[in-house]
Parts: C-alpha cells; structure tokens; sequence
C-alpha cells in the first residue's frame, strides 16, 4: 500500500530530507481501514533466505516515509506484485499437488530466487535514477539549472533528460517493462544453466 501525504519540511530549510515519523503518518489515516499501516519494522534476512517472504532490499519496510521523487520505488511495489504473481502461478498446482512436499517447497523457493533475480537490477535501476532525480529537482538558480531547463524545453528530447518519462534512454525501459517475459528469461536462463551443470 502507498500511502501519500504531504511533507511538512519549512520552506526556508536547506533540508531536502528529513527523518519520517510513521506513526504520525499513520495518524493522518485514523479511522479510514483498519489495515491501513502495520507495524514498520525491518524483515529480516532469514525471513527471505527461509522462502517465507519475497521482499528486495530497501523495500522491505513495512511503512516507509519518504519524498515525491521517491514514490517510484513504492510504484515499483505493483511490478513486484506482477512478478511475485508470475513466479508462484508457474508452480505445480495439480489435484495431485502436495503442498507439504519437500518437491514443492524446492520450487517454491526457486520461484522466489526467480522474482530476486528478476527485481534486482530493475531496482537498482530505479533507484539509481530516482537519485538522479532528487539531484534534477533540487538545482540552485545557476548555470546548472538554466542548463537543465534549456534542455527540457528541447525537442526530441536528449538522453538523461531531467523527466525520467520523456528521457528516449530510459523510458521505454521503466514505462514499458514486460514482467512476464523477465520472468520467462530468468527461466530460459535458469533450465539451460541446470541443463548444462549449473
């Protein structure tokens, strides 16, 4: 779940950042679901490593305070969704299907080193930009502002544009991510490597 709410930072503060309060966020919703926040606190790793739960480092709070430019690594929550759906709809599900079975468990915990593989690179990605983007949003008047508004007005628009959407070396990869052909490539890669050995 996102939960969206405006920051409280002074408008004369430096600060770009501040240390987020959870349960002063969580008051904000008082009333509206009862579900509305669980308890933030770190998963740990035995808890991913024991194939209990698929969380990719850095989002494995439960509640995460942050600022706009970071909401895209909590949008990314519905491709992890997508993927960790892909990942467990592959596993065997027949009448005969033992779910206590040691034959199960094992593609269970392959289906959740599928959904690692697949998020890893996509998240560093994403975070790598979102970076970026903090950096874009936050120029002083200068040079190097001036520098980034002159490129934003051009068209077609360059590389390393500061709108991560309208950016021709980014978007199609963060706008247009296939979540079922990763999968399915992660697969491919898997089956050919045990074929061959490991």
């Amino acid at each position: 779940m996102v939960l969206l709410v405006p920051d409280d930072i002074p408008e004369e503060s430096l600060a770009t950042t501040v240390e987020g309060n959870v349960q002063e966020m969580c008051s904000l919703f008082e009333g509206w679901d009862p579900r509305r926040c669980i308890n933030g606190g770190y998963v740990s790793d035995t808890a991913i490593t024991t194939g209990r739960i698929p969380l990719g480092r850095g989002r494995c709070w439960a509640t995460q305070c942050m600022r706009h430019y970071h909401i895209s690594h909590q949008g990314m929550a519905f491709e992890d969704g997508a993927v960790l759906g892909e990942c467990l709809s592959r596993l065997p599900n027949t009448p005969n299907t033992r779910k206590t079975s040691t034959e199960f468990a094992t593609a269970k915990r392959h289906a959740l080193a599928v959904f690692e593989k697949c998020r890893k690179q996509r998240t560093k990605m994403v975070v790598e930009r979102g970076n970026v983007q903090q950096y874009l949003y936050h120029l002083h008047d200068g040079p190097e502002q001036q520098e980034r508004d002159r490129q934003m007005q051009m068209v077609p628009t360059p590389e390393g544009e500061a709108l991560a959407w309208r950016d021709p070396g980014l978007a199609p990869r963060l706008l247009g991510y296939d979540h079922i052909k990763d999968v399915s490539d992660v697969c491919l890669v898997d089956d050919v490597a045990d074929r061959l050995g490991g």
